[in-house]
């Protein structure tokens, strides 16, 4: 999907009524963040707005200018319910989702310029790094106050991250810190890299964290144990391009790519990274090896979209493509009134493609990244993908259907799990009775669990069969909950998963029973106008 502008307008003869709007950023989309229920996207732009965006539609519902410059960062809280902003114009903003309004606005003592934000599991404290002061500065959410400013970095904070009650800041000045921000104790640790550091994000089960530095790397630290974990050298992912004045090859380019933003997926098992080049890549976090790349966009309007420059345009003075050809018919070029150099209102600089920040879906089934083309959400589709496990001789769907007549339902599901398809689930799952639905969990081999919630969190938001599915879960999460706890961080995906499908639901029953509701009310008050006999005669009411 890419985010652009748009609008239109519906009219017949001279009437013209109004339709839709929409309106993308007016310059780069520089910021991006999922809401915990995956049903909304928060972006942030240089031209000072937070916008923010339905995943189902693909349309931005709310807009806020408060800010006065571009917006460096913006970070859902995980409540979902507030989004916070950090622009370049001093101050971090705090946005109501309910009432759609700035209820908070966190500034410090001095003028700075702020380049990150973030906000610790709780909502209580948010923290915010600056590029001039080298400092990160921590509110109280509730009333705003100014906590601390924690000073120790020798160049400006780009990035940082909260995970387990301490505070992670990545600097220029070739260092990652470790804050005690709830003691109040200053740094802990502190990380030495080989260059500067421009992107750091916490694993899910904050047993890690991802450095990003500007030699295209990407480090994996264990901060409990203190030790690095592995490396990814990325300069050879990120495809550099000729830009049009460059004087050297594409392959000497590559030294001036690098990260800039880091995503882990819901499960840590992989990482998304993102930077300056056209491509943003997949890794896998324990081999830490390629998975797959991606190109944002192959259009040649943009500069440095060609690894080879024509050798015949470059001249003594120059590229061509710099040099002002466009002349008058007369064979002279007619310059604007007091203006030497001909028409600055034409463009004559393409921009360069860049990916400024990426971001992992909670449910870990799409991921999204703000580029110079726009916002692309990408999505895993596996409803084509045949997958089987385990498979025999008698693991067919004529053996399935048998054991489905014969009422063996624990026995036709696990035939269908091990097959692997859909059809094949949702059909034996809709065949056993609910009274029969818990024996069937609480027998059912504990590594198909992962596998079933999948599908049921599938049909949670396709089916209409909402409460026969939801008894599944319950029953699944309520007999194999402590056996599902310790293998957690391996299904938090799922999980997410569950909590989005059931907030879409609750979204939609709310306004059919609003809308019910409303009729009933129009239905009641007809009724008693007809049966006190005073509704006019030219008025039906059916």
């Amino acid at each position: 999907a890419v985010v652009s502008t748009q609008s239109g307008h519906y009219g017949r003869g001279k009437s013209e009524s109004y339709v839709l709007k929409q309106q993308g950023h007016s310059y780069d989309m520089t910021c991006v963040s999922y809401s915990p229920d995956s049903l909304s996207i928060a972006t942030g732009g240089d031209d000072g707005k937070v916008k923010v965006w339905s995943t189902e539609t693909g349309f931005c519902y709310v807009t806020f200018n408060e800010h006065t410059a571009g917006v460096s960062d913006v970070y859902f809280r995980k409540s979902g319910n507030v989004v916070l902003s950090a622009s370049l114009d001093g101050t971090v903003r705090a946005f109501d989702l309910y009432r759609y309004r700035n209820f908070r606005t966190m500034t410090c003592p001095t003028p700075v310029q702020f380049s990150c934000v973030a906000c610790d599991t709780s909502g209580e404290i948010v923290a915010a790094g600056t590029t001039d002061t080298f400092q990160v500065c921590t509110w109280n959410m509730q009333t705003g106050r100014l906590l601390e400013l924690l000073s120790g970095h020798e160049g400006p904070v780009s990035s940082l991250v909260f995970m387990e009650g301490m505070l992670v800041s990545s600097s220029w000045d070739k260092t990652t810190r470790v804050w005690d921000t709830f003691e109040r104790k200053g740094t802990t640790d502190t990380l030495a890299l080989s260059s500067d550091c421009t992107a750091v994000v916490a694993s899910p089960d904050n047993s890690q964290i991802a450095v990003a530095t500007l030699n295209s790397e990407i480090t994996f630290y264990n901060l409990k144990l203190g030790v690095t974990v592995g490396s990814i050298e990325g300069r050879n992912d990120l495809w550099a391009g000729r830009s049009k004045e460059d004087l050297i090859s594409a392959e000497s380019q590559k030294r001036n790519r690098c990260f800039t933003s880091l995503s882990y997926s819901a499960d840590g098992s992989v990482i998304l990274a993102g930077g300056r080049s056209k491509y943003f890549c997949i890794y896998n976090v324990e081999q830490t090896v390629l998975i797959k790349r991606f190109e944002v966009s192959r259009n040649l309007s943009y500069d440095a979209m060609l690894q080879f420059l024509r050798s015949d345009n470059m001249t003594d003075q120059g590229p061509l493509d710099l040099m002002e050809t466009e002349e008058h018919e007369h064979g002279s070029e007619i310059p604007l009134p007091g203006v030497s150099k001909g028409d600055f209102s034409k463009r004559r600089v393409a921009p360069q493609i860049n990916v400024h920040s990426v971001q992992f879906c909670p449910t870990g089934q799409s991921w999204c990244a703000a580029t110079t083309e726009g916002l692309l959400i990408y999505s895993l589709d596996n409803t084509l993908t045949f997958d089987p496990v385990d498979l025999d001789t008698d693991i067919t769907p004529l053996t399935m259907r048998a054991a489905l007549a014969s009422e063996s339902y624990l026995k036709a599901l696990v035939i269908a799990l091990r097959l692997n398809t859909s059809d094949l689930v949702v059909e034996v799952l809709e065949q056993v009775p609910e009274d029969r639905i818990h024996y069937v969990v609480g027998a059912l081999p504990l590594h198909h669990l992962t596998s079933l919630l999948k599908f049921l969190v599938d049909q949670l938001g396709a089916s209409r069969h909402l409460h026969f599915y939801m008894l599944w879960i319950s029953s699944i999460l309520t007999t194999h909950g402590p056996a599902l706890k310790k293998t957690s961080s391996q299904i938090m995906s799922t999980l997410n998963g569950i909590v989005s499908a059931l907030t879409a639901q609750t979204r939609t029953l709310s306004s059919l029973c609003d809308s019910n509701q409303y009729f009933m009310d129009v239905i009641l008050t007809l009724g008693k106008v007809k049966s006190s006999h005073t509704l006019p005669s030219d008025i039906d009411v059916f």
